[in-house]
């Protein structure tokens, strides 16, 4: 691997992630312009995941398809779709939502983590495949 790529993926792990943060951001401030409180489902997680689901699918498809490069792949999988994503936030939002007594909502967590992610990803894929 060359020090392009290794710098690609460090700087598409740095907009990732800062889409994620702006992500969170806009979600908490529309939710105080409302009014509203505390978030009582993780919203923002569900969807950097299941959009990075999408960049994902939509880099191996044009991988596979000879449109991009290997290390464009690994530029946009490993550096953008990995720092857009957060397993561990979900983690954490899970075992707060059932430590909160929200068993059901972080059963819906779980379920739409699932089916959604992996749909995007994979109906994405196929799409451009």
């Amino acid at each position: 691997m060359n020090g392009w790529v290794v710098l690609g993926v460090a700087v598409g792990s740095g907009v990732g992630a800062q889409l994620r943060f702006a992500t969170e951001r806009l979600h908490a401030r529309a939710r105080e312009r409302r009014g509203l409180g505390r978030p009582s489902f993780p919203w923002a997680t569900l969807t950097v995941n299941v959009v990075g689901s999408m960049v994902l699918g939509a880099a191996a498809a044009l991988a596979a398809r000879g449109v991009i490069s290997s290390p464009w792949l690994t530029v946009l999988g490993v550096g953008l779709a990995g720092g857009l994503t957060t397993f561990s936030t979900f983690a954490l939002d899970v075992v707060s939502l059932a430590r909160d007594r929200r068993v059901t909502r972080a059963v819906l967590d779980i379920a739409l983590h699932l089916a959604l992610g992996l749909g995007a990803g994979a109906a994405t894929f196929h799409v451009l495949l």
